[in-house]
């Protein structure tokens, strides 16, 4: 995988040059000896170790480099306006057992278009193509904590509900790249009043997609039960950034912080200042504790 040496300087303030710190890293055993492009572009090829996918993203490679050098871990936080309504949203969790936590918050009157040019050029260092401001937003926050989330198009979630279950048999779901994948009661989905709309861990729905035309958003971010998500990409054919992470075990206590940071890079993208912007939430699961 690929890390961008001056991401992780956001982070922590290092007194070395690339090229040391690469071989440092190698010294840690995440092999991060090969580097590549010059300055801001300078970007890492790191073998990082099935056993730590805490360190599968900037802010866990920056943590590892803060105990190396005895170096202060700046905090991971989002700078958010006031919380009002979740819009009527209601969501519902049939199995807390394989989603013990689900975190969401709706964003509403944005503008969809291009994210700013960080961002594009971050992720486009990583090979990852950017899309528009708020699916980009997702991307660059589990590239930045490891943490994966979705977006889904708020207007497009029948009956204002998300239901978290198995799918039920004959049921069906249109993933984001154009595939009908025929489900079965194996699968667990993330769902509003009709339909599913969503694999859970995996990838999301085509229907309720980020298009041009959205205006309000609804953030998710869940912690799923990795040995479920590593079956359902088997049994899919379906090997994603999120399904990478979410087998190995993500990060349980992130939900609340990267909801919050894909909302903020919304909101800061979003053409509009926040005054005139409306941001909610909801989660639920054991009292949040933050771990970064």
């Amino acid at each position: 995988m690929k890390i961008s040496a001056n991401w992780i300087r956001d982070f922590v303030d290092l007194k070395v040059d690339n090229s040391s710190f690469a071989h440092d890293l190698t010294s840690i055993r995440h092999c991060g000896r090969r580097h590549f492009g010059e300055g801001d572009s300078t970007v890492f090829e790191m073998e990082i170790g099935t056993n730590r996918p805490d360190a599968m993203n900037h802010y866990g490679v920056a943590r590892e480099a803060s105990a190396f050098y005895d170096l202060p871990l700046k905090p991971y936080a989002a700078k958010l306006p006031p919380f009002t309504d979740l819009a009527g949203m209601t969501i519902t969790v049939e199995d807390g057992r394989y989603c013990p936590r689900f975190t969401a918050r709706v964003v509403r009157d944005v503008t969809i278009k291009a994210s700013p040019a960080k961002i594009t050029q971050r992720l486009g260092l990583l090979d990852q193509r950017p899309i528009n401001n708020a699916v980009d937003a997702t991307n660059y926050v589990l590239w930045e904590i490891g943490k994966p989330t979705h977006v889904f198009d708020l207007d497009l979630l029948e009956g204002r509900r998300i239901v978290v279950r198995f799918a039920r048999a004959g049921e069906t779901l249109k993933t984001l790249d154009g595939v009908v994948r025929k489900l079965t009661t194996e699968d667990l989905v993330v769902c509003d009043a009709k339909k599913p709309v969503g694999l859970a861990g995996v990838m999301g729905g085509y229907d309720t997609m980020i298009t041009e035309r959205t205006r309000n958003i609804l953030i998710e971010s869940a912690w799923w039960d990795p040995a479920t998500v590593r079956k359902m990409s088997k049994r899919h054919g379906l090997h994603t950034d999120a399904s990478h992470r979410f087998e190995r075990g993500a990060d349980y206590e992130s939900t609340l912080v990267s909801t919050n940071r894909v909302a903020e890079l919304i909101l800061n993208s979003a053409g509009e200042r926040w005054s005139a912007m409306r941001s909610t939430w909801w989660w639920a699961g054991a009292t949040w504790r933050p771990s970064c």
